[in-house]
This record gives structure tokens, sequence and C-alpha cells, in this order.
């Protein structure tokens, strides 16, 4: 008959537990299954464009984990993860306006193959044992000749009245065939003193030599560099080469705007407490700006933002502003939003004023955040789903690649040059459900009491303590059954 054998129950609720954690870990972080993420959106690719982009809506932003957006994925059609990186969106340009300039010749003595040394006379002479060398300069002439036949150098332009910074300058103007053109910009106040802006080579072919080579080579569109002009002339000059100069076009603009942040609203709680409003945010992704818009006609609230991560902490404060909406002129003019500098945080307070009533509602709010954009290679088959919030992805690790690696021969702002797939939000795939609006943030107000985070880590912390008691309990119970065992065993006599 077999010995049974015992079973070591310490070992094995040691082994349960931490095969128990291993497996919630693993659930926490699949971050390779789409079926894991908070929201699944279909996304329509550019047609013939291996590397493309595809900007990050505000459904995706309010369901993001990590800070960092370590919890966004792209997948194919076969559920793999295609090579991605993140990047920022370029600030929006104002548009552009044209300012036509009128060129005023600039004209020269024409080159007569003697470099200019015309009326010259060199004159050397031995002075008590030394050389002296004497360069006269002819002031007038003895007798009347042929006038000094005249060419065009170069031209001015009067750009005084050009409010605007100036980004580039195209010349109208005709070229002599097969001959390279150097065009040099200068500035000046006065006409005296001259600043160069920027030069340029052109050249026309000739289709007579040439019947295939293209019109034109060169930068036509001279890079000016948002130069401010206002009052100043140009001059603009190419040498002895016999170009028509007509005048430029100055291609004006006011400066870069602000990039158009992506938004979305939030409902707010109920209002307990009029001076006072504690909003819990279900997302990590950092908030730009929030917009706050009381309730009712001619309202004025001095307020402060404050925000921090969970309970425990004591509250940060973010930024100060007054929040209004009043009619003037039978126009309701509104408060901007407060800028929070993009910070992430998972509660925000609003405190009114003391010295005001303070809010009579809840006022209607709204998150900004900065635009993002994914930088994809579209590799595999479709279809192509842009999934984004995973549980548990606080201290996800990222999946983006540098855009050096990502993109050839990358130059700065090069991605954002990349054809521009669409993230279809009308059929995304929501977890729990498809709210009415898939960007709005639910009414969450920040209750007291412990948060999740504590309850998790106390209640992890007493399973611990629990398991580690029942080990110690086996244990002791075990040795006391050895020893037992030990006294009860016949001892043999010597």
């Amino acid at each position: 008959m077999k010995k049974p054998v015992a079973l070591n129950l310490p070992l094995v609720l040691a082994a349960a537990a931490l095969s128990l954690c291993a497996g919630v870990a693993q659930a926490a972080a699949d971050a390779s299954s789409p079926a894991a993420y908070a929201i699944r959106i279909p996304v329509t690719l550019a047609a013939d464009a291996p590397l493309q982009r595809v900007m990050l809506p505000a459904e995706v932003l309010v369901r993001l984990q990590s800070p960092g957006y370590a919890d966004v994925r792209l997948f194919n059609g076969a559920g793999q993860p295609v090579p991605m990186a993140l990047a920022g969106v370029a600030a929006a340009s104002a548009p552009e306006e044209s300012v036509t300039l009128t060129a005023y010749p600039i004209l020269g003595a024409a080159s007569t193959g003697t470099a200019g040394l015309e009326g010259l006379s060199l004159r050397i002479e031995e002075r008590q044992g030394q050389r002296v060398v004497q360069i006269d300069t002819a002031a007038t002439t003895t007798t009347a000749g042929p006038a000094t036949p005249q060419a065009v150098r170069g031209a001015l332009l009067d750009a005084r009245n050009v409010q605007l910074p100036v980004a580039r300058m195209a010349l109208d103007v005709d070229l002599p065939a097969g001959q390279p053109v150097t065009f040099r910009v200068q500035a000046s106040k006065d006409l005296k003193h001259w600043q160069p802006l920027a030069e340029t080579v052109l050249y026309r072919a000739d289709a007579a030599a040439a019947p295939t080579a293209p019109g034109r080579l060169g930068n036509e569109q001279i890079d000016l560099q948002r130069a401010d002009l206002k009052g100043h002339y140009l001059r603009v000059t190419w040498g002895d080469a016999a170009v028509t100069l007509r005048g430029a076009t100055l291609a004006t603009s006011s400066k870069t705007g602000p990039r158009e942040r992506v938004s979305a609203s939030m409902a707010a709680p109920a209002l307990a407490n009029p001076r006072e409003l504690v909003l819990a945010l279900p997302f990590a992704t950092p908030v730009a700006a929030l917009a706050i818009t009381p309730p009712g006609s001619n309202v004025l609230i001095p307020v402060r933002v404050l925000g921090r991560n969970h309970r425990e902490q004591p509250w940060s404060p973010l930024a100060s502003a007054v929040v209004y909406k009043m009619a003037t002129g039978g126009k309701e003019q509104a408060s901007g939003p407060v800028e929070l500098g993009s910070i992430s945080v998972r509660e925000i307070k609003i405190e009114a004023d003391p010295k005001t009533p303070g809010f009579a509602a809840a006022p209607a709010l709204a998150l900004q955040f900065e635009p993002a954009q994914l930088v994809f290679l579209a590799s595999g088959q479709g279809p192509f789903t842009l999934a984004a919030g995973l549980p548990g992805a606080t201290a996800a690790a990222s999946a983006f690649l540098p855009l050096a690696s990502l993109v050839p021969g990358y130059q700065p702002a090069q991605e954002n040059q990349l054809p521009v797939a669409l993230a279809d939000v009308a059929r995304a795939d929501i977890t729990g459900g498809k709210p009415a609006d898939g960007a709005q943030v639910p009414a969450a107000a920040a209750s007291g009491g412990i948060s999740t985070r504590s309850a998790v880590l106390w209640g992890v912390l007493l399973a611990g303590v629990a398991a580690l008691g029942l080990m110690a309990w086996l244990l002791l119970r075990q040795t006391k059954e050895a020893d037992a065992q030990a006294l009860a065993a016949p001892t043999d006599a010597p």
C-alpha cells in the first residue's frame, strides 16, 4: 500500500495567490487585444499611401488612462498592431493676403569691358630715391561725346504700406534664356542703408536648344521669413543680366494662430455648494483648458480652479480667472476658457469667490485638449481599427516609435504633409454601451471617503495579511502534529 502524499497547504495557497495576481495583471495589461479597450473606432485609409496619419478625436481622449497616451493602438484586420508614432498638430496659419508692388528701375552704365576703370590715370614718379604711385580721376571731360549707354541694374519696390509680416515674395520677371540669374533682395528705410533679406537663383531654358527642358528652374517663391517691411523700401538687384522686372507679389499673413483644440462637453454633477464644485475625471489625458459658463444672464464670478490625482493628495491651484456671461448692446458675451497648462489630474475643484453668491445652478462645462495625431504605417490588410482606453494602463509601456524611425529621411513637421485617414466615430464600438454623445464626459462628483486606488491597495494588503496569517497557522499546526507523532513513536532500548 502506497503512503499518501502530504499536501503542503501553505505552498498551494501561495501558488494560487501568485497565479491569481498574474492572471489579474495579464488581464489588465492585455494591450494586444482590441477587445480589451474601452472604445474601438473604424479607420478609413487614404488611397495608395503607406504612411498616413489619423487625428485622435475627443471620443478617444476622454477614455485614455495613461497621461502619455500609452493605451492607444491601431490594429489591422488581423488584429495586429501597426507601427505608429505620436505627434502633435501644426498650428493653424492665418489666411494669406497678396500685395502687388510696382517695380521702379535702377539704371546704371552699361558694361564696356573696361571693368569700370574709365577716367582713371596712373602716374609713377621717382622722388629722392622713393617711388610714388599716384592715381588720378578725371573730374570732367574736355570734349563732349556721345551719352553713356544705360542698362537696368535692379529695381526699387515701395513696401512702406505693407502692414503684415511678409512670408514670401514672387517676382514678375522675364529672364534671359540659358543664363542663371541671381536675384538679391535688400530692405531700407532711407534708400541709403540697406540690409540683406534673401536671394534666389532663377534659370530659363532655351526652348530652341532644348525643347523638352522645363520652363524655369529655381525657387520662384523667395522666402522672406515673415519679415516686417512696414516703412521699408525693397531693392532687387541682378547684376549685368538682361532682365525685365515688372513688379513683385508679396504673400502676407498675421501671426500664426493657435492650434484648434479638441473639445468635449462635461455634464456637471448636482450643485450642493454654490461656491464649490468638485468633478471627477474618468480619464488621464492632460487637460489644456476648462470652459466654465455660468447660468443666467449678467453674471460675473471670480473663480479658482484646483486639481489633484487622488483624495489623499492636497489640492493644488491650477488657475484663477473671472467667468462671466452678460449682454452688451443686444449681444451676449461670455468669458473664454480657463487655461490649465495641459496637466493630468483626476479631480478638479472650482471655487467661487466667497465675496460673491456663487453659482445659482451648475455651470456648463467643456474640456479642451491639445490636438494629437497618430502617424502609422498601413501594414497588413484592413479593416483598420483605432482602439483606446485600456483599464489599468496608468503606467503602461508606450508602443510609439520615434518619427525619425517611422518616416524615412524625416524632416521637422513632415508628418503634417502625410495623407489623412479618417476615424469614423459614428460607427464606434464602445464597451458598456454607446451613450448619446460619445465625446461627452459623464457627470461624476468626487465624493468623500476612500478612493478606489486606496481601496484596492488596502484590499490587497488585507488579503496578503490574511494569507500570511493562514500560512502561519497551518505551519504551526503541522509542527505540532509532527511533534506529537515524534513523541508517540516507540523508542529502541539500548
